[in-house]
């Protein structure tokens, strides 16, 4: 590595951190892991009932586990505050125990910054990242954005993180390769207004339609509206100015299949399928309350197109790299796929209303919401060996000195479109989708990060 033009490195620090580990053999590869979930229990009765065990988290400092009710890392808390630990710090503790040739480095939002990410080999975002950071927008913003955006050593990549953020990205892509989405009309900041934006909602023959964005998640600046309402009130305009600094609005048909089919959420793994969880949003329902189920209990219409769908999808995605440039397998994404089966009045779309059509809602990367305690199996030894292999196998690509990354490498996969998708597929228009990873409340920045 030495031997290496360390010009070409965009990260010196991290390149002498890894060349000091190479010429050692003998220290630990430094491993990051960017935490900040709060909706993703572990120590809890749900996981416990599951035949989960949790006595690995026995040592783990209190500091790491969240208050339920403020949201925060105890050590942000008052002494004496209890809290349980959530599965992004529960999985990188696993992989402490069971990982001895790697330093895991727990890294909550306070402690994001450039030093401690260039410290490390590779720092993988999970439970925290650059959507978190534009959601909570507060004061430690600018320096932890800085940090994402020069520490050239996130995995995912920034790049792909931003691909999947910026959701016109991968709809595009998946659009252009077939995959079927709910008819949608982008929204840049800069070429929006609400009269435009009716006026092509009405040019589409939509009767009601949802307004979501970009870079947010967890139901954020979530709306349902109908044409109507939009010509009697000021509603639009109120959305519009409510969100003003948003990039990109991402407007949908609105499907009523939501209220009253399963919405199935498959977890892929280097293009494996590892899982499913099925769910109605509380947004969807008209009662409020979110239901979800797992395993076995997933009709098998809406397991088997879901997984088709999915497979798909994440087709589409570009390729993960390794801080040095080497394409290397991909890391946990979840595929969000929705089901239609009533009319819907896009003039450009034919689904068959008394059909059932199965679509891509959304595309998350892998600091989403693992639903653990909701699964029938421990899913935690799984998803620690998963990381920690993935973690050794980016080290040894490393050890290889850097490759030049062409840009077109960088972008989307070009997915061959099946011929008799070409016309049947939403020509112009692309899914309901959203990545999202809450910011998690979690941490106060008192100054210092979120």
């Amino acid at each position: 590595i030495l031997a290496q033009d360390a010009a070409t490195w965009s990260t010196p620090l991290e390149f002498r951190v890894l060349a000091l580990w190479d010429s050692t053999r003998k220290m630990p590869i430094p491993v990051g892991f960017i935490v900040g979930k709060d909706t993703d229990l572990v120590e809890h009765p749900q996981y416990a009932a599951l035949g989960g065990d949790a006595s690995f988290l026995s040592d783990l400092p209190d500091k790491y586990r969240v208050d339920p009710e403020s949201h925060e890392y105890l050590m942000d808390c008052p002494p004496g505050t209890k809290g349980q630990a959530h599965c992004d710090v529960a999985i990188a503790w696993w992989i402490k125990k069971n990982y001895p040739d790697i330093e895991v480095d727990i890294i909550t939002p306070v402690d994001i910054s450039l030093k401690r990410l260039k410290a490390n080999a590779m720092n993988f975002f999970m439970g925290y990242n650059n959507v978190s950071v534009t959601i909570e927008n507060n004061a430690a913003a600018p320096r932890m954005m800085k940090a994402f955006n020069k520490c050239g050593n996130t995995i995912p990549t920034l790049e792909l993180e931003t691909f999947i953020s910026q959701k016109s990205l991968y709809m595009k892509a998946c659009m252009d390769a077939g995959v079927p989405m709910a008819p949608t009309i982008f929204a840049p900041k800069d070429k929006r207004s609400p009269a435009s934006l009716l006026r092509q909602i009405k040019q589409r023959q939509w009767k009601n339609f949802v307004l979501k964005q970009s870079e947010s998640g967890f139901s954020l600046g979530f709306l349902k509206l109908s044409v109507a309402e939009c010509e009697a009130s000021t509603v639009l305009k109120t959305y519009f100015k409510e969100y003003a600094s948003c990039p990109e609005f991402i407007v949908q048909e609105a499907i009523d299949g939501f209220t009253r089919n399963w919405e199935t959420r498959c977890f892929w793994y280097n293009g494996e399928f590892l899982y499913a969880i099925a769910n109605m949003a509380a947004v969807s329902v008209a009662d409020g309350a979110e239901r979800i189920i797992t395993g076995d209990d997933i009709p098998e219409e809406f397991l088997e197109n879901a997984k088709r769908i999915g497979g798909e999808a994440i087709k589409a995605l570009p390729p993960l790299r390794a801080p040095t440039g080497q394409e290397v397998p991909m890391v946990l994404v979840r595929t969000d796929i929705g089901c239609s089966d009533s009319a819907i009045y896009d003039k450009d779309t034919n689904w068959d209303p008394t059909q059932k059509t199965f679509f891509l809602n959304e595309i998350e990367p892998c600091s989403t919401t693992y639903f653990v305690r909701y699964l029938k199996f421990d899913c935690l030894p799984m998803y620690g060996k998963l990381y920690g292999d993935t973690a050794r196998l980016v080290a040894e690509e490393m050890k290889k000195g850097p490759v030049k990354v062409s840009r077109s490498s960088t972008k989307a996969r070009v997915v061959q479109k099946p011929a008799s998708a070409k016309n049947a597929v939403v020509a112009a228009k692309l899914g309901k989708g959203a990545i999202v990873k809450r910011p998690a409340k979690m941490v106060k920045t008192k100054g210092k990060s979120n």
